[in-house]
């Protein structure tokens, strides 16, 4: 799993990933190597987890998959994977990524040959990681009317802060920023190093904002606070791929002085609507390249 599709949120206890996985039926991916028919290999495998005791449980095999020889993999060690579902937030459900690693304790093979099980003792902690639910729509500059990322010290709270945060930005030359990708759930953006890594803290919160030509230019634009996630590729020397979790997003429905602000840290479905007016046009590019 590439690491710009998630992001880490906590270090688990490995019983309790265990216990998600045989509980939810979890289908598990292991990467690793053993004796094999009195040889070493290199082997992948998916099955279930059963009889969980502890940090050690059976992995019932579903199948398996002869890998090209790894000179650097130890016997009787893997590393393993899997996917389960839980509430992070009221009303809230996200996909989570377990991974660790693994040593073989004992195989069972079966009359035929074929390998029944695998004997494990997990690793003591866990790597718990938030994926990425929805797809990315590789962006072009004609995608959007207008776009921006600012960066906010502070939460605009009121119209007025609103107001004059972007009167401030109107009157300076704007930072050269451009957005590489988006998906419901937060962006990739190419902007300059200062913005990318202000000096001033480390949890630094953007305000990004987006007007899709796709949509009649009366509609709102997409409004988003958001934290810094991470870096990606840059596609060139001009800047830092900075990606953007988006935290909340304005509700221009509310029409009041004080702005109201929705938790759309399981994703948006206001710009989901909207991205899939272009999923049609970003498969038509993928297939042609």
């Amino acid at each position: 799993m590439n690491s710009d599709a998630s992001f880490c949120l906590w270090n688990s206890s490995c019983h309790e990933a265990l216990a998600d996985a045989q509980n939810t039926g979890a289908n598990v991916h292991l990467e690793c190597c053993l004796i094999w028919c009195g040889e070493t290999a290199c082997i992948s495998v998916e099955g279930l987890v059963r009889e969980v005791n502890g940090r050690e449980a059976q992995l019932v095999v579903r199948s398996m998959s002869m890998q090209p020889q790894n000179p650097k993999a130890l016997i009787n060690q893997g590393k393993f994977y899997f996917s389960v579902k839980r509430h992070i937030a009221q009303d809230m459900t996200a996909r989570l990524g377990v991974y660790g690693s693994a040593q073989i304790l004992e195989t069972a093979v079966g009359p035929s040959g074929e390998m029944l099980y695998l004997s494990l003792r997990f690793s003591r902690h866990v790597t718990v990681r938030q994926l990425r639910s929805s797809k990315r729509i590789p962006w072009r500059a004609e995608y959007s009317r207008m776009s921006s990322v600012l960066l906010e010290p502070e939460r605009p709270d009121t119209t007025n802060d609103l107001r004059i945060m972007l009167e401030a930005y109107s009157q300076v030359a704007p930072p050269a920023t451009r957005i590489l990708d988006v998906s419901e759930g937060g962006a990739c953006v190419c902007m300059p190093e200062e913005l990318a890594m202000p000096s001033f803290t480390s949890d630094a919160t953007y305000l990004f904002f987006l007007q899709p030509s796709v949509v009649p230019v009366t509609v709102p634009p997409y409004v988003f606070l958001a934290k810094r996630a991470g870096f990606g590729k840059a596609p060139d020397a001009q800047g830092v791929a900075v990606r953007l979790r988006f935290q909340e997003e304005l509700d221009w429905s509310a029409r009041r002085a004080r702005l109201r602000w929705l938790n759309v840290k399981g994703g948006s479905p206001r710009l989901r609507q909207c991205l899939t007016k272009y999923a049609d046009a970003s498969k038509d590019q993928q297939e042609s390249a």
